[in-house]
């Protein structure tokens, strides 16, 4: 257990800097991407000093400067699907999984690891060691504190998480361990660093101190499982990571494990860039092919990766023969948009891969090889205007789940995002537009009639829309919205039902969540009680009631589909009472 290292890993590419003047901030916008693989090279020598502390450092790590110069192994670790793993029951609220191999025969190496992302950042669960010397579970209660959704310089973040993990071959003995960490992570300082790769500017280093205690004990023969403690064992460790603003590969650039007296690095591993491609396709005006779209741009977005704002990774413009190209990004996960131009195309829709006008409804593309090629879009298109209403609204970035009806609107306004405008009744597109630099809208020449207004970015949900009729010369404004980091919100919409962001009760799980057909809510009682369960909408109306009643201690599960009961996706509350305590929790219907 005090080897645990590789788990740090998938800090390296769930962080990412923006580039600053000064100190870098980290900020967790860019998570795990499914399907894209690191390669580490590693030194388990003890030649590589502790890199230095403060403002503007230059840490030297090349080969000329005598680091790296005993390269032991390279090793890759693929982000997975947690589905598609063998252990995932063990973990069913994982978001996501890595397969990882480190040079150290011991419960980091051939281990499944399993994250949830969620946020308040990453954390993780534990995972399964496949080698016969440990071939169980390890569990983390709670589960690990890894990354903050947001650091700053000198910011520190204490984290005490106690684990489990039993051994068939420990020293020749079957032996169960129960390990407690006490972990304290501080963004220490930020400079330049040099590596056998590359000079990297705007770079992190974030310093984690680890005091850890195993406690072990032996099923000695003939293995009855009545085990035996024999005894404790204090360690402490101090590990070095360093980040940077990167789009596209890793954030996370080395790593590095001090001796217990902190005074020289006892091994340590840096990135290579991982596996690249491209993604090209043409698009045209219609699914007949016959013309090109000459005039626009193309978006490409990571999947499953933003709980905070627009993931836009780049764009690209679409050339005279309707081409375009997304070249060297990491194999992954990913959904595109074009956007013809307004001027040459008045009446086209933002349409995405999958010929479609929301990114909920888009065909994800995975890319595991050099190229993909032939993704075709057919943009679609809306009748010419002929109406005299008008509509006008504000895209604004606020950052506080819970609000109010009364909440100031945040001053942080996001441009260049799609708004879509629905049919009422009826759901065909009547008109998308974009944001201007102010994050404001203005539509005119609607039609008399019905309509819905939502905001369309890729990874975040509405919790709920505008829906307003129009006749004659209408004008209609007010029609704001607010991004949190959990999705997107009409700004005045009250929401009464509030999240606990640490539940107090902590009875409740909900998975999977973010789901499609239904999620599956699981009570675990510790004894005995009077129970409450309900699902509240985003209004704050009660809109089922799941149980109610006397129950006894244990496991109690319950499915949920907002669908089923005739309502739309989007976010809902399950609150659960409990004797004189709450919980709630927030689930997603996609």
């Amino acid at each position: 257990m005090k080897k645990l290292i590789t788990l740090t890993a998938l800090v390296v590419s769930t962080v990412v800097l923006a580039q600053t003047p000064t100190a870098p901030v980290i900020e967790a916008t860019y998570y795990p991407v499914k399907n894209t693989s690191i390669k580490q090279v590693w030194d388990t020598t003890t030649n590589m000093t502790v890199p230095a502390t403060g403002t503007n450092i230059t840490w030297d790590y090349t080969f000329a400067n005598g680091k790296f110069t005993n390269i032991c192994d390279t090793f890759s670790f693929k982000f997975i699907d947690p589905s598609q793993t063998p252990y995932n029951s063990h973990f069913p609220t994982a978001t996501h999984a890595t397969f990882v191999r480190t040079p150290f025969q011991n419960p980091s190496d051939s281990l499944y690891n399993y994250w949830q992302v969620n946020y308040n950042g990453l954390f993780n669960q534990g995972g399964y060691n496949i080698k016969n010397a440990f071939d169980s579970t390890i569990i983390n209660t709670p589960q690990e504190f890894f990354a903050p959704s947001l650091i700053t310089y000198q910011d520190s973040y204490t984290d005490t998480v106690y684990a489990v993990l039993f051994a068939n071959n420990f020293s020749g003995q079957r032996v169960k361990i129960k390990d407690r960490k006490i972990k304290t992570l501080t963004y220490t300082s930020w400079g330049t660093l040099k590596l056998p790769n590359g000079t990297y500017n705007n770079v992190a280093c974030v310093k984690e101190l680890h005091a850890t205690l195993d406690s072990i004990f032996v099923d000695w023969p003939p293995h009855d499982g009545n085990y035996v403690s024999a005894g404790a064992f204090p360690s402490s460790s101090t590990v070095y990571h360093f980040f940077r603003n990167n789009t596209f590969g890793s954030a996370y650039l080395m790593y590095l494990s001090a001796n217990a007296a902190n005074t020289v690095v006892d091994y340590g591993w840096y990135t290579m860039p991982v596996d690249f491609g491209s993604i090209t396709g043409t698009v045209y005006t219609s699914t007949t092919e016959a013309t090109p779209i000459t005039s626009g741009e193309a978006y490409l977005y990571r999947e499953n990766s933003n709980f905070v704002r627009q993931d836009i990774l780049a764009k690209t413009q679409i050339d005279g023969s309707g081409n375009y190209k997304f070249d060297s990004i990491p194999y992954g996960e990913y959904r595109i948009a074009v956007r013809p131009t307004p001027s040459v195309y008045p009446n086209a829709l933002i349409t995405y891969f999958g010929d479609t006008t929301n990114w909920i409804d888009a065909t994800s593309i995975i890319t595991t090889t050099l190229t993909s090629p032939g993704h075709k879009i057919h943009v679609r298109f809306h009748p010419t205007p002929a109406g005299n209403n008008n509509l006008h609204g504000q895209l604004n970035l606020n950052l506080g789940i819970q609000r109010s009806a009364h909440a100031s609107m945040a001053s942080n306004p996001i441009p260049g995002v799609g708004i879509v405008v629905k049919r009422n009744p009826g759901s065909s597109t009547a008109r998308t537009m974009v944001t201007d630099p102010n994050g404001e809208f203005d539509l005119g020449a609607l039609e008399n009639g019905g309509y819905v207004l939502f905001v369309d970015i890729p990874g975040m949900h509405m919790t709920g829309t505008y829906s307003f009729n129009v006749s004659g010369t209408s004008s209609v404004t007010g029609l704001d919205f607010t991004v949190g980091t959990d999705s997107i919100h009409p700004f005045n919409f009250a929401i009464s039902v509030k999240e606990l962001k640490n539940s107090q009760g902590g009875f409740m799980t909900a998975y999977p969540n973010p789901y499609t057909l239904n999620s599956t809510i699981v009570l675990n009682l510790p004894q005995s009680d009077d129970i409450t369960l309900e699902v509240y909408n985003v209004l704050g109306a009660k809109i089922q009631t799941l149980d109610s009643g006397t129950k006894q201690a244990g496991t109690h599960t319950y499915s949920f589909s907002a669908k089923k009961l005739n309502y739309s996706a989007g976010v809902y509350f399950v609150k659960l009472t409990v004797g004189n305590k709450t919980d709630v929790i927030k689930i997603i219907e996609q």
